[in-house]
């Protein structure tokens, strides 16, 4: 590809992932939020491919969007009930939220803007790194991430377990009832 499509659809994909995680955060439904962060996780992976790092886009694709956001949608649509009220939050909270929002937003531009990232060109060694990666994925020595990998789908597990247990409702009968 020549560097001016490359340029355009970088802003492509950049403008639709701004829009995308506009309104993953702004809408009041959880299924459209998950679709809106699928969409975005997508244009990362396009990022990804203008990047040259095309294992990474597939990995990106497999991972989140054909796992995470699958599960994601399965535990809502398994959890969700038409009894649930939309929650309307104070002002107070709201005020809370905006400010540590806004906190995050200039932590993170501080960081990014006071760090300097090299530069790496990279010179037909996709091959080999695809490899090495592999092999660092399946190795259970000190350089291994077997074990992370493994702790870390655990901590998945157990945090969709929380939130099932924790959207779940369940109807109390009346103590005072006899049954």
């Amino acid at each position: 590809m020549t560097e001016t499509i490359t340029t355009a659809l970088f802003y492509i994909f950049a403008a639709s992932a701004v829009l995308l995680a506009f309104a993953l955060v702004l809408t009041r439904r959880i299924l459209r939020a998950a679709v809106w962060l699928m969409g975005v996780l997508f244009c990362s992976a396009a990022f990804y491919v203008l990047l040259g790092a095309e294992f990474l886009a597939g990995i990106q694709v497999l991972v989140y969007i054909g796992g995470i956001v699958v599960l994601l949608v399965f535990a809502i649509m398994l959890t969700s009930s038409f009894e649930l009220l939309d929650d309307h939050p104070s002002a107070l909270r709201r005020i809370l939220g905006i400010l540590t929002a806004g906190g995050f937003f200039a932590v993170t531009a501080l960081a990014l803007l006071s760090t300097k990232f090299p530069v790496k060109a990279y010179h037909g060694e996709a091959i080999s790194d695809v490899e090495k990666i592999g092999k660092s994925l399946l190795n259970y020595g000190p350089g291994g991430y077997v074990l992370p990998f493994e702790v870390i789908s655990v901590l998945l597990l157990a945090a969709l377990i929380g939130g099932i247990v924790v959207a779940r409702k369940v109807l109390v009968k009346d103590p005072e009832a006899k049954s």
